[in-house]
């Protein structure tokens, strides 16, 4: 007769297999997630400079950069959709070493990113009023934005071109040198953005318009880079444009079917999240200013988080390539238990440190630093279980083709819970700030709730590499 374990030694197993990582693993993770960490905080702490040069120029300026980036922020998830559920089929096709098929699938994300390219780059250039009026009311701030939108809207194919190359570069383990690509590109822009906003270095001073024009410039280098890394050092992701072409209706299917709702998670959840930015704006630009603030810290906090995600997309999609579940399902637990841990080493170091860290943005006024602190503590207390959704969501669901429940989960939460909920608090009651972003935890918590046990059941963990194409 079996003898099941009790309780404590059930637990004592988890801790164990969670914490407890050999050689292999902890190498293959430092591997691929240490430039990805290091490239986004350099990105995080270069955006920062670059936050403090546009809040130089006052409140107006700053809300106004804010709220247009909204938009880019909406097209950048759009974007990120495609290339992430490209890393579906690139990292589990990566395992199998099936370089036919990573082409395939390389092609098929480039169609989907120039599309979603072209036409957010119309939408900003043509549309701008349009779009900034769902963000800001009509003023100072609305006409720079305009501007800066036009501008800015320039760079997205730029953009999306890049991050097809990138991520197909990172899916074969090569995460070193979308890093270096993303340096580049970081360096340019803040270089270029101190040139072009105050006039120096023999550049005219544009201000908000010399911010947009050094985003454009730094997307072309990224890209231009990641193109040089893929074609100079004949990697997977180098591949002749005839490589791209696929003719296996099935495969095409198949690939829509998985990447479709990735896509649309990331759209409807971008979507969701700007409409928070909608609500701020309709607050005022000073509730618009703190929450530009603390986003802009966040971006510095949560690098560790988000280098894990993408670590474990690639770990658990290469892992799930070779037909190992049983490992998979191992490597996965290991890094939502690292990254909740980090989750609370973070939320701590960002409560001792948030004066620091909100005095830097020593233009803005006492009132929105004040309540900018205030925020950071609120999003700090609860980094550790939002790092269990992200890690989740995207980093475990996703890697094993478990794409449309991903969808369902993440943006359902958004729009059932987080978004009503945020808008009555602040449209209708009329609550303090603080109160309103407490709102938008709320779906945080569902997300986990439904998220635990879905994950326990392994019902999310396909081999995309058994299904043979015709």
């Amino acid at each position: 007769m079996e003898i099941k374990a009790t309780r404590p030694e059930r637990v004592k197993t988890l801790l164990r297999e969670c914490l407890c990582w050999d050689r292999a693993f902890s190498r293959n993770v430092l591997i691929v997630a240490l430039p990805m960490v290091l490239q986004q905080l350099l990105e995080a702490s270069l955006h920062i400079v670059d936050g403090l040069m546009v809040s130089a120029l006052g409140d107006m300026a700053y809300s106004a950069v804010t709220q247009a980036n909204r938009y880019t922020f909406l097209f950048n998830l759009f974007c990120f959709g495609a290339c992430t559920g490209s890393a579906i089929y690139l990292s589990q096709y990566w395992g199998a070493r099936d370089i036919k098929r990573m082409h395939w699938s390389m092609g098929l994300s480039m169609g989907f990113a120039l599309l979603i390219s072209l036409l957010f780059s119309a939408g900003g250039m043509f549309f701008a009023p349009l779009i900034v009026n769902c963000f800001l009311q009509p003023g100072e701030s609305f006409e720079l934005a305009v501007r800066y939108l036009r501008i800015v809207s320039l760079g997205y194919l730029f953009t999306g071109i890049s991050g097809v190359y990138a991520t197909a570069i990172k899916s074969a383990e090569r995460t070193y040198l979308p890093m270096l690509a993303g340096m580049a590109g970081i360096v340019c822009n803040t270089v270029m953005n101190y040139a072009l906003i105050f006039g120096k270095l023999g550049f005219p001073a544009m201000g908000v318009e010399g911010a947009a024009l050094a985003t454009v410039l730094s997307a072309f280098v990224t890209m231009a880079i990641n193109i040089g890394f893929a074609y100079g050092k004949h990697l997977p992701a180098g591949a002749k444009l005839r490589e791209w072409l696929c003719r296996d209706r099935v495969f095409i299917v198949k690939y829509v079917k998985t990447v479709i709702p990735v896509i649309l998670n990331e759209g409807f959840w971008a979507l969701g999240t700007t409409m928070y930015s909608v609500y701020y704006g309709r607050m005022g630009d000073s509730a618009v200013a703190t929450m530009g603030v603390c986003n802009t810290i966040n971006d510095l906090v949560w690098v560790a988080i988000f280098a894990m995600m993408n670590a474990t997309a690639i770990i658990v999609g290469k892992t799930l390539g070779t037909g190992d579940k049983v490992k998979a399902y191992l490597y996965s637990k290991r890094m939502i238990a690292c990254a909740m841990l980090s989750g609370i080493v973070l939320g701590v170091l960002v409560t001792v440190l948030r004066w620091p860290l909100v005095n830097l943005f020593s233009g803005l006024s006492y009132e929105v630093r004040e309540k900018a602190q205030l925020i950071l503590v609120l999003g700090a207390a609860t980094i550790w279980f939002r790092s269990f959704n992200t890690i989740n969501i995207v980093g475990v669901l996703r890697s094993g083709g478990d794409t449309l429940f991903s969808l369902i989960l993440d943006v359902g939460s958004l729009w059932v819970v987080g978004v009503p909920i945020v808008g009555l608090a602040a449209l209708v009651f009329h609550w303090p700030l603080e109160y309103v972003y407490l709102c938008t935890l709320l779906e945080e918590a569902v997300k986990m709730a439904i998220g635990i046990p879905h994950f326990k059941k392994k019902q999310w963990m396909n081999v995309l590499t058994e299904q043979k194409e015709a």
